[in-house]
């Protein structure tokens, strides 16, 4: 049996993973050999058992490797494995690297991440946290670095959104098969990414359904895959601390931006601070701690941009709440605090509101919480 059918074959078989991968490694001294072996010999490998022997012995009822070949030549998909040059080299150094990966997109951009940076945090975050994940993926694009994260609501989509607004590459960690997006809103956004120069990445099948063992496997392959990870909103029992967590045990850079202290959003980040993450208060904070790792140079400065131009309103479609607070500004009420009282509204639609507005360049926040008006 040829090497690489066999991995993918291990790949798809529900009780064999990366550790087991190894175990039958040492055991047999390949894995083809191990699919060739009696079922006695497999249970008399320690940490195999009955179970998992069965699963070997009966992989063609189980997996169908041809098919899976065949969907992902449709699909446009390619499964690497360890011994391609595309391969993550900062995930082959984890102990657990993923058997097979399958990625769709500018899979070459998988060998260039020696300065990736991981970006995640809360599905359900404030504008605040939306804010920061867009400002930090924008300014780690103009620097050359790419951007890596999970495709989730909230932080994710604002890192992947910002990246390919600022030109840069972004690849996005999904917790299924490649068929099987999720959340379904973000189908979209996932295929502009594999055709704007990045990639959708799996470990898992195309046809497997995301569940709640895959989400915390595919965290160690963004932690794994970057040189840190910065946490920009996250709560208590937030998914995002599984990530900074791996990270840590992976040896990796973990960054945490600080959040109001009075926002359940923030404890997470703040926990972080607490056990030893690395303040983000800006990407120079993250630049200075990845001149501090071996073997690596600062990112070259790019010239400082002209400023962009000034934006029409007569061109943009703007929504009612957005029309009224544009107004209110226009009369002189650039403090969020009272721009929030005077427009009577919900607070968290009128912070919606103002990011959106944000995105279109007609205002910008300021320290203090002061708005500036750009139309």
């Amino acid at each position: 049996m040829e090497h690489r059918r066999a991995l993918l074959i291990l790949n798809m078989l529900p009780g064999v993973g990366p550790a087991r991968k190894r175990i039958l490694e040492r055991c047999f001294g390949s894995v083809e050999s191990a699919l060739e072996a009696s079922h006695g010999e497999l249970c008399r490998c320690a940490g195999i058992g009955g179970r998992v022997a069965d699963e070997l012995r009966n992989w063609r009822s189980l997996c169908d490797p041809d098919a899976e070949l065949r969907l992902a030549e449709q699909s446009g998909v390619r499964i690497l494995n360890e011994e391609d040059a595309e391969y993550p080299p900062l995930l082959r150094e984890i102990h657990d690297p993923p058997i097979c990966l399958y990625a769709l997109g500018d899979s070459s951009l998988l060998a260039k991440t020696e300065m990736a940076l991981g970006i995640v945090g809360s599905r359900c975050c404030t504008a605040y946290g939306q804010k920061m994940a867009g400002h930090f993926a924008e300014e780690a694009s103009r620097a050359g670095w790419p951007v890596v994260s999970g495709l989730a609501r909230g932080i994710d989509t604002a890192a992947h959104e910002a990246t390919l607004r600022a030109g840069g590459c972004t690849i996005a960690v999904i917790g299924g098969g490649l068929t099987k997006i999720y959340p379904r809103e973000n189908i979209g956004l996932a295929a502009r990414i594999a055709a704007g120069g990045g990639v959708l990445l799996s470990e898992f099948s195309l046809c497997y359904t995301p569940d709640r063992r895959s989400f915390p496997m595919r965290n160690r392959i963004i932690s794994g895959i970057s040189r840190g990870t910065l946490v920009v909103e996250a709560g208590c029992q937030s998914g995002s601390l599984i990530t900074a967590a791996q990270a840590m045990e992976q040896g990796r850079a973990v960054f945490a931006v600080p959040g109001r202290a009075d926002t359940p959003f923030a404890r997470g980040c703040h926990a972080l601070l607490r056990d030893g993450a690395v303040l983000a208060e800006s990407f120079e904070d993250l630049v200075n701690e990845y001149t501090l790792l071996p073997g690596l140079k600062p990112p070259p400065k790019e010239p400082q941009a002209a400023p962009p131009p000034r934006v029409s309103v007569a061109s943009l479609h703007l929504s009612g709440l957005e029309e009224k607070l544009l107004r209110l500004m226009r009369e002189g009420v650039l403090q969020m605090d009272l721009l929030l009282e005077r427009s009577e509204e919900e607070p968290q639609c009128v912070l919606s509101a103002l990011l959106a507005m944000e995105l279109k360049r007609l205002v910008r926040q300021c320290p203090g919480r002061m708005l500036e008006l750009l139309v």
